[in-house]
């Protein structure tokens, strides 16, 4: 038995329990595997028609943005009534992509009739038998059954999460600490934790870290702290132990010796020194 299982298998899995295409998207929202690769029967037939694949491509792109800002699964109706689902995939603490699951209608005519509707603007007069051939053909579950399905994508997508299928680089690991550090210096920040966050070794990330911005992760801490410090004391009116506790200093005379060393004198002077300055 395979130790990990492929992305594509997974997909394959998936399509073959619900009935429902499974498809895996990029952060740029683009499709980067399917199960089936083609496209569901009345998606297929709407987005023959320009405004249709606009609208289709919008309801996408705003169901992967929904799910970029909460951090979790989402389930809703597509501009035809369909039921879709999009979850989050993260690798290494960052959001690296998205599986979606879809579509499916809704038990009874009346779901029918509405996509059916909502379809009508897309079609040629010609066309109205096929579209309801075309529909007909589509996946019908109650919402009980819709949820259960939606429940096992996102146990895969947490699978998939979870062994990294959708790594970052190295040069990108780097990258996404270099950022995280910069924006969160004032929290405890210690390699342990970095590694814990972005599910990495430690000696592959402190190596790759130097390698690339020619400093280790504390020298990065520490200069970042002292920059902000630097900046609050020029921007602020903050007590240097308020200043301390911003950056990330939980014990003030530490900071102002970690201070002196950089910059050969201390918060109080340099504050002082800075405003003469602006005299």
């Amino acid at each position: 038995m395979e130790q990990t299982i492929s992305i594509e298998k997974i997909l394959k899995e998936l399509y073959h329990i619900s009935g429902f295409r499974i498809s895996v998207y990029d952060t740029y929202f683009q499709e980067i595997a399917a199960f089936p690769k083609e496209l569901g029967c009345l998606c297929s037939l709407i987005q023959e028609n320009p405004e249709g694949r606009k609208h289709c491509v919008e309801q996408d792109i705003m169901a992967f943005r929904k799910v970029q800002d909460e951090k979790r699964l989402h389930i809703y109706k597509c501009h035809l009534g369909l039921y879709e689902a999009v979850a989050p995939l993260y690798s290494f603490g960052t959001l690296t992509g998205y599986l979606m699951m879809g579509q499916t209608i809704n038990k009874g005519k009346e779901a029918a009739k509405e996509t059916f509707k909502k379809a009508l603007p897309y079609m040629e007069k010609d066309d109205y038998e096929l579209l309801q051939d075309t529909i007909a053909q589509i996946p019908v579950s109650d919402r009980q059954t819709i949820d259960s399905l939606v429940t096992i994508m996102e146990i895969c997508a947490q699978y998939i999460t979870l062994t990294n299928r959708m790594q970052l680089t190295k040069k990108e690991l780097v990258s996404e600490v270099h950022s995280y550090i910069e924006e969160r210096y004032g929290q405890h920040i210690t390699i342990d934790n970095l590694c814990s966050q972005f599910f990495c070794s430690r000696s592959s990330l402190t190596r790759k870290f130097k390698e690339t911005y020619g400093i280790s992760i504390h020298t990065h801490i520490s200069q970042v702290r002292l920059k902000n410090s630097r900046r609050l004391l020029e921007s602020s009116d903050l007590s240097i132990g308020e200043i301390a506790f911003h950056c990330g200093y939980n014990d003030q005379n530490y900071f102002t010796r970690a201070f002196y060393k950089a910059q050969k004198m201390t918060p109080r002077d340099y504050r002082k020194k800075f405003r003469q300055s602006r005299l």
